[in-house]
């Protein structure tokens, strides 16, 4: 969706990886109940022309789902129809779009703000995201209005964002934005000991091994 977001790249490998590896009992289970539909980019010409959030006409496609026009929005309008028709034919079980997010650390899943009984079916997803993975930060899931209603410089508000819109389009509980930090979480890394060597000695070693070589 957004070119420079490349940690949903890694994301997306990441999970085909894992959903395709027949050893591992969890994706055995989950190919076993349930038939998934990746697609792999949605913003191929921005991702062509080195953009970090648009396509080539300078619109951020994430904030078109409501209506996408078939000219202008071609793969969000394709994305849609096929969401939708899957939602017709009561095949639809979750959506989920990848994103990196630049500011907030660690990986989190921002929802919808539905109803009671909605809402705790929509908290299950990441929170099994949580019990199975270290990365994921169920504490930073947000869920609120607040966040769909913030303004931006190119909209008044994310209502065209996949995942509010498909919600509206299907009433889907299990609609989600999944953002990953680009390089840091909320679990600091442990410094291990500095090496005996100093660093000007496997300089100077590394520099006679070039020199001989």
């Amino acid at each position: 969706m957004h070119p420079g977001e490349v940690a949903a790249s890694y994301v997306l490998l990441g999970f085909l990886k894992f959903i395709l590896d027949t050893k591992d009992l969890r994706a055995n289970l989950a190919r076993d109940n349930f038939v998934f539909c990746v697609v792999p980019m949605l913003n191929p010409d921005g991702v062509a022309r080195g953009h970090y959030r648009v396509d080539n006409r300078g619109q951020n496609l994430n904030r078109y789902y409501l209506n996408p026009n078939l000219i202008e929005h071609p793969s969000i309008y394709a994305a849609k129809k096929i969401i939708t028709q899957l939602n017709n034919n009561n095949n639809l079980f979750l959506y989920l779009d990848l994103h990196a997010h630049a500011t907030k650390k660690g990986c989190f899943c921002f929802g919808n703000t539905l109803d009671f009984r909605s809402q705790v079916e929509s908290h299950i997803f990441p929170k099994l995201l949580s019990m199975n993975s270290s990365l994921f930060e169920y504490e930073s899931c947000d869920f609120s209005e607040k966040n769909i209603k913030v303004k931006e410089k190119e909209t008044n508000n994310k209502e065209g964002a996949g995942r509010v819109a498909i919600y509206k389009a299907t009433n889907l509980a299990n609609c989600y934005t999944l953002e990953c930090n680009y390089n840091s979480g909320k679990i600091r890394n442990i410094l291990l000991e500095p090496p005996s060597k100093s660093i000007q000695q496997e300089l100077q070693e590394e520099s006679i091994l070039i020199k001989w070589f």
